[in-house]
């Protein structure tokens, strides 16, 4: 196959993107070698593919032109004249982000259909993706125009298995799968290490992009608990922001520094990635006679969640209401230097902007199995349906979120489905009483 894409958003020497893709087979099963097993395997194929899409998502309808915009004035004698500058360089290069995707996989089918499954390896390179270069100061530009210089790739396994069977009146499936993904930055040409802040944030939690790196590393200080006051007393800490600590307070890992030297932005490393290390699912449905019932439940594993300073500090606005994880706080009564939180003061404390310094304390495993949608239902015999005018009746009961495991043990109450930035509730349970009519 092939596709050839344009779009208006490019300038008009680099509209066009051209993307092939291909894919073949081989049913190894209708091989002659394979007629011996035959009565074991009815299916079994061998299958690779290769395609190209491209992407204009990230791309404003008039990226490619220059910006001006206004600076404030200028003195042409005597006499005060309104200045316009290039506040962004035009970029006629600007094309098609590109994603290229290769699948090796296998599927089969054994035992009149009882076993089934797949398997996958992937590799998905995205490149050309649009990144703003460093600019240096001393050029006037404030906004640096987009370039197509960024690489990312994503790698992993797919595993999908069935197996299905009847053994009286009971007819049953059982279904699972897990698939994993290594995401790695390879290329940010000039624009190595590059912090963000989470989306909606203000300005403390930070996400970084680095070569080598997973997309969504969060980056912040690292922590070993929280200061005794032995430790205090004894000079072992190490100030920030020109802060002294007091028992209590988080105790970042620096790099290298000796007791009593300052912390500094320098010694912030990646503390953590959102980006699961695998995801996984089963569902089972079971039918005997006229009853029914399924269930099907889901989980992620490796991952990390960030939440900003107002959902995770107490009176960050000074009126901001706490948590309830917040009392398993450190405090005189509980001064436990691995308290799930620090020592809390006043909104206007110095040592409150100590402890807001995002660190891995603000970091939440997001680890989760939990059961989605579990239903039962009944069919009402059809001897009896029909006699009321109907084709079919069922009545189901249905839940939803009913048991969730967390890998979470400090905030507790955070939905693990929930991405970075925003806390929302651990997600309300429901049962839900219905009838399926058909006439």
């Amino acid at each position: 196959n092939f596709r050839a894409d344009a779009s208006s958003r490019f300038y008009a020497d680099n509209r066009w993107g051209y993307f092939p893709s291909f894919s073949m087979g081989w049913r190894i099963s209708e091989e002659p070698f394979m007629k011996s097993m035959r009565h074991i395997i009815d299916n079994l194929k061998f299958r690779v593919s290769y395609g190209t899409l491209g992407n204009i998502n990230n791309v404003g309808n008039y990226d490619y032109f220059q910006n001006y915009s206004g600076t404030g004035y200028y003195s042409f004698d005597d006499t005060s004249a309104k200045v316009i500058k290039e506040s962004k360089p035009a970029n006629p290069s600007l094309s098609w982000e590109k994603v290229a995707l290769t699948d090796i996989g296998l599927d089969f089918d054994l035992w009149n259909g009882k076993l089934s499954g797949t398997v996958d390896y992937y590799i998905k390179n995205t490149s050309d993706i649009l990144l703003a270069y460093n600019v240096p100061l001393e050029t006037g530009i404030s906004n640096a125009p987009s370039q197509n210089v960024a690489k990312v790739r994503n790698r992993g396994f797919e595993f999908a298995l069935t197996h299905r069977n009847t053994i009286g009146e009971v007819s049953y499936m059982v279904s699972a799968n897990i698939a994993t993904n290594n995401n790695e930055i390879t290329d940010l040409s000039s624009s190595n290490d590059i912090i963000n802040n989470l989306e909606n944030g203000h300005g403390v939690a930070k996400y970084i992009l680095r070569e080598g790196e997973s997309i969504g590393s969060f980056y912040g200080f690292e922590s070993d608990g929280l200061y005794t006051q032995e430790e205090i007393d004894a000079g072992h800490y190490y100030t920030y922001g020109g802060v002294t600590p007091n028992a209590g307070d988080t105790k970042f890992v620096p790099r290298e520094l000796d007791w009593g030297e300052e912390i500094t932005d320098s010694d912030r490393t990646i503390i953590g990635c959102e980006v699961p290390d695998f995801t996984y699912g089963i569902n089972l449905s079971v039918n005997y006679k006229n009853f029914e019932f399924s269930i099907f439940g889901q989980g992620i594993c490796g991952a990390d969640v960030a939440f900003e300073v107002y959902q995770v500090h107490p009176f960050f606005h000074g009126q901001d209401n706490p948590r309830r994880y917040h009392m398993g706080r450190w405090s005189e009564e509980n001064p436990n230097p691995h308290a799930i939180y620090p020592r809390i003061y006043t909104a206007s404390s110095p040592h409150t902007t100590y402890n807001r310094a995002f660190n891995d304390y603000h970091v939440f495993d997001a680890d989760y199995f939990r059961f989605k949608t579990m239903t039962i239902g009944y069919n009402i015999p059809r001897n009896i349906v029909s006699r009321l005018g109907m084709s079919s009746l069922k009545v189901y009961l249905t839940g939803e979120n009913l048991f969730t495991i967390r890998a979470d043990h400090k905030m507790k109450d955070f939905d693990p489905e929930a991405t970075s930035s925003t806390v929302r509730a651990l997600g309300s349970k429901s049962l839900a009483l219905g009838v399926n009519v058909s006439f």
